[in-house]
């Protein structure tokens, strides 16, 4: 088999190799690919340049991303490869984007469109996708859903459901910075299971951090904590290639956490994250009654007699009060939205919050609870 061959198979596998997140395999399969075609001749070495712009990405080597990816561009223009140079040019705006090139990043993205307007539909999803996560950095909320939306629409078209999963990711984050919870979590739970379906670990670990946001959002700092150390435990287990940002993310979830619970009880809480598994993960951050199977996580009750401790009902919010109160009348889920004009999944993230920092697992112990109480926060 002429060599030319031989690296271009190389390419496609390691490329595989990479959206497998085994990147030492794909860098491995990239550099046999470039040697290969170096060694016939070949000047079309930009897939494999391309790929291994793409390790040094993800490792965090952003100075090697940038020169390689220059290098793939050049070659790619010289042999008339338009579909790699688009693909070179979205990467090149990437590394751009990671080194606080906003702008930069953002001529670089039209270049790309305009190379691959008349391609296929996946590479202009590519830029869109770019084009969203740069509105989103800039605070450009309409602007990244618009983008988002617009590459959502074309990867529906064509089925491609992990860059579908990261679409729905980015327009659940968009929502949840613009305050619309009901929009977040839908659309993140959507890309948490699709993430899941596909295999995707890396993109799983992400959709857990974005419900670890959401809960600290809720001023649920145990959930937000255990859903940080599953996380955690999930981005080690996919590589030893750390992801660019992931610590600092976390870092800024963690720290309100040690302040606030101390750092025994947070160190606690992760390794009870860390402790579950990626399915149990995955049902303890989208569940709405229930921790993870497996393990009690519910917080250790301060009085012998099962009853929450004496910090508990301070630990309600106004909302979580007025809820509870409504559970004690014998209200469903849906009874207390239409009354609240809120939706049933938000009553049911309340509900949730309620009985998790009572340390309760039913309704009925929140009704029984609340008959022997003055239903408000002073109480």
């Amino acid at each position: 088999m002429p060599d030319a061959v031989r690296g271009r198979a190389l390419v496609h596998r390691g490329d595989l190799a990479f959206e497998q997140e085994d990147y030492p395999a794909a860098g491995q399969c990239a550099q046999a690919a470039l040697d290969l075609f170096r060694r016939s001749g070949d000047l079309d070495q930009a897939g494999a340049l391309r790929l291994l712009a793409l390790v040094s990405l993800r490792a965090g080597r952003h100075d090697e991303a940038l020169a390689t990816v220059e290098d793939a561009i050049d070659s790619s223009r010289a042999a008339g490869n338009v579909w790699e140079e688009g693909l070179a040019l979205s990467i090149k705006a990437t590394v751009h984007a990671r080194q606080g090139g906003l702008r930069e990043a953002q001529r670089t993205l039209e270049a790309a469109l305009d190379v691959l307007r008349d391609n296929n539909g996946w590479g202009v999803a590519q830029v869109l996708y770019g084009l969203g996560g740069l509105a989103r950095a800039r605070g450009d909320h309409p602007a990244a859903l618009r983008y988002f939306g617009q590459a959502l629409t074309l990867y529906r078209e064509i089925d491609a459901r992990p860059e579908i999963a990261r679409c729905l990711a980015g327009i659940g984050w968009v929502a949840l910075a613009q305050g619309d919870l009901d929009l977040s979590v839908a659309r993140l739970t959507e890309s948490l299971q699709l993430s899941f379906a596909t295999g995707q670990r890396l993109a799983v670990a992400r959709g857990l951090e974005a419900f670890a946001a959401l809960a600290a959002r809720a001023d649920d700092l145990a959930r937000a904590v255990r859903l940080a150390g599953a996380a955690l435990e999930l981005r080690a287990a996919v590589a030893k290639v750390p992801a660019a940002g992931a610590g600092a993310r976390l870092e800024d979830l963690l720290e309100p956490a040690r302040r606030r619970l101390g750092e025994g009880a947070t160190a606690g809480l992760l390794a009870e994250g860390r402790a579950m598994t990626a399915d149990q993960a995955i049902r303890y951050a989208m569940s709405a009654d229930q921790p993870a199977s497996g393990a009690d996580l519910r917080p250790t009750l301060a009085a012998s007699n099962g009853s929450p401790g004496a910090s508990a009902p301070s630990a309600l919010t106004p909302r979580e009060w007025e809820i509870a109160a409504m559970i004690a009348r014998g209200l469903t889920n849906q009874q207390i939205a239409d009354e609240l004009v809120i939706s049933r999944a938000t009553v049911a993230r309340h509900v949730a919050n309620i009985l998790t920092k009572l340390g309760f697992s039913s309704r009925a112990q929140v009704a029984a609870w609340m008959a022997g109480r003055d239903p408000g926060p002073s109480g």
